[in-house]
C-alpha cells in the first residue's frame, strides 16, 4: 500500500485510517493536511454512497464539491477547522439530500 492520503483514506476502518494518517502526519512521513477536513470527506463519500438515486447522488456530488468542500478547503487553509464547521457542513448536504427526495 503506498503511503498517500488517497491509500489511507481507503482503509475500510475509519477509526484505524485516522489513526494510522495523524501518526504518519505527526512523524512527517505524511505532509499536514486538516484531520477534520479528511473525515468530512470520508463520510461525504459513505454517505453519497448510500443514496439511492444515481441523479441525486451525483447532484449531491457536485453541490458538496463545489461549494461544501471548497469553503471548508479555503477555512482550512487559514486555520484548523472546528468541529461546528464540519457539522453546519454535514448538515447542510444532509438537508439537501432530503429536500432532493
Amino acid at each position: 500500500m503506498p503511503l498517500t492520503h488517497d491509500a489511507i483514506q481507503a482503509l475500510p476502518n475509519w477509526r484505524t485510517a485516522a489513526y494510522l494518517r495523524d501518526l504518519l502526519m505527526s512523524s512527517g512521513v505524511l505532509p499536514h493536511l486538516d484531520r477534520r477536513l479528511l473525515l468530512f470527506e470520508r463520510w461525504l463519500a459513505q454517505w453519497i454512497s448510500t443514496t439511492a438515486d444515481t441523479e441525486h447522488a451525483r447532484t449531491l456530488q457536485h453541490f458538496a464539491t463545489w461549494h461544501q468542500l471548497r469553503k471548508l478547503r479555503a477555512k482550512a487553509a487559514r486555520s484548523p477547522l472546528g468541529t461546528s464547521t464540519t457539522q453546519e457542513s454535514r448538515q447542510q448536504i444532509t438537508q439537501t439530500g432530503a429536500f432532493l427526495v
